[in-house]
């Protein structure tokens, strides 16, 4: 199958290089535009690691580049840390990111800035580099929640004529997080696509998962915005939405030892450890519940 467009997917933060440049190393600053020209620079030092297709790991990656070889497409990834990249161009090895707990969500709070700010100010050198992509190509856009709140003033200079080549795929929450004028972009998918073969997996996937269901099996790529809309549409409305099961409740305690024995292999990193949690270990885990496990676990291995 041969399509003109381009995908478009999320970083992640599973990478392949055990050591990376990250946000701790620099000094703290008054404005997220002094952040972000702190990072590029510290960026800039970093030796280059090798093609972003071989630093970036997990399910949405594999995805993704599975979807662009069916359409003989290039594609891209979105990242905190570099902006927009080109999965074939040699990017360093960092740790940026953000989603919730992370350093930079920290650092941009206490600057009173938002995840679009932060955008705004490491792609300053290249303005409003997705909207830009979008004007040039078709456009096949698999991105969260958190990453779509990021690139919302990107993709607001989206002229009526750049939407008409814009497919997004995202969950509910990720469309609340949109332009307006962008909502009709959105594909209808739900949690319906769990009770799909082959398709189904965890929330931090889902908009590749939606992506790749839409352009292997629908083969709706070359559809007009209306079609497209309504072959989804007519795939999922046969289907009941998977009920997930309740994950297995614990004490402070015994989660207390499950996050000790998986610190290393996460890298203390709350929000991986909170995702194995739900995810894979299916322990069931409020927010604000973990948080304060994860905090005394901080002080307790000196993290």
């Amino acid at each position: 199958m041969s399509f003109n467009a381009v995908v478009v997917t999320s970083c992640t933060q599973r990478k392949s290089a055990a050591h990376r440049v990250g946000l701790g190393a620099l000094p703290c600053v008054r404005e997220v535009r002094q952040l972000a020209d702190a990072w590029r620079v510290l960026v800039r030092q970093g030796p280059p690691f090798g093609p972003a297709q071989s630093l970036y790991q997990g399910r949405s990656i594999a995805d993704a580049a599975a979807v662009a070889a069916c359409l003989g497409s290039p594609w891209y990834v979105v990242s905190a840390g570099l902006g927009l990249v080109r999965s074939d161009e040699s990017v360093p090895a960092y740790e940026c990111t953000v989603v919730p707990g992370s350093e930079l969500g920290s650092r941009l709070k206490v600057l009173g800035a938002t995840a679009a700010d932060w955008w705004n100010a490491v792609t300053a050198h290249q303005p409003y580099p997705l909207s830009r992509l979008v004007a040039q190509s078709p456009t096949l856009l698999a991105l969260p929640s958190s990453y779509l709140r990021m690139v919302h003033d990107d993709l607001a200079q989206l002229s009526p004529v750049d939407v008409a080549r814009l497919r997004i795929f995202t969950s509910i929450a990720g469309a609340r997080c949109l332009p307006e004028h962008l909502a009709g972009c959105v594909m209808p998918y739900d949690d319906r696509l769990e009770s799909m073969p082959n398709y189904a997996g965890t929330r931090s996937d889902f908009a590749q998962r939606a992506l790749r269901h839409f352009v292997e099996v629908l083969r709706a790529a070359p559809l007009t915005l209306d079609e497209a809309r309504a072959a989804v549409s007519e795939a999922l409305e046969p289907l009941a939405q998977r009920q997930r099961e309740a994950g297995t409740r614990m004490s402070d305690d015994e989660i207390r030892r499950v996050l000790t024995e998986q610190w290393s292999r996460h890298g203390g990193s709350g929000t991986r450890l909170l995702r194995y949690l739900r995810d894979e270990a299916r322990i069931s885990c409020e927010q604000r519940r973990f948080s304060r496990i994860w905090n005394d676990l901080v002080v307790e291995l000196g993290a």
